[in-house]
């Protein structure tokens, strides 16, 4: 009967119900969005937005596929300031920008389609700060592709705040 105990021991084990492995999410930190440079030299620096941020961090599923009944991105915002320095209670509008969207059996829509289009997102800001997980409202047909696409983040005003980018240290 001592024999028997560790297998009894390990089949309870395997016998009980486990939460499903958490999603590990990684993170892609937005940059400024830079004002465009309308002429054929350069243009001074200047950014889109009055409005200054210390971090917005996009967190997006680190699996191959898009997990199902999972947020498919976080964005979490902190240090979000006006032009007088002072942190904003408000809320920035964030917009996922879809790239370009394919559906076995139905093929590649058209950039511009407003089939792939997503709604605004609201992030409510309070001393600075906030988040929000996005979760489609319909998971994407099995085998859709999507290529590019990308996060913008609107200060209150409307203004191009933060973008998907890169930057390096100063």
């Amino acid at each position: 009967m001592r024999r028997m105990r560790p297998w009894f021991a390990l089949a309870a084990t395997l016998a009980i119900p486990h939460p499903a492995a958490a999603v590990q999410y990684g993170r892609v930190y937005l940059v400024p969005a830079l004002k465009r440079c309308p002429t054929a030299a350069t243009c001074p620096r200047e950014f889109e937005s009055s409005f200054t941020f210390d971090s917005i961090v996009l967190r997006s599923p680190a699996t191959r596929y898009l997990p199902v009944g999972k947020p498919a991105l976080l964005l979490e915002v902190h240090g979000v300031r006006d032009a007088a320095g002072t942190l904003v209670n408000g809320t920035l509008v964030v917009r996922v920008l879809s790239g370009r969207v394919s559906v076995p059996g139905i093929g590649t829509f058209p950039d511009d389609s407003s089939l792939v289009q997503q709604a605004p997102i609201a992030i409510p800001l309070k001393n600075g700060g906030g988040k929000v997980a996005y979760k489609p409202s319909v998971s994407p047909p099995a085998g859709t592709l999507v290529n590019g696409g990308g996060v913008e983040v609107f200060d209150p005003d409307g203004k191009l705040l933060a973008v998907t980018g890169s930057q390096s240290k100063p």
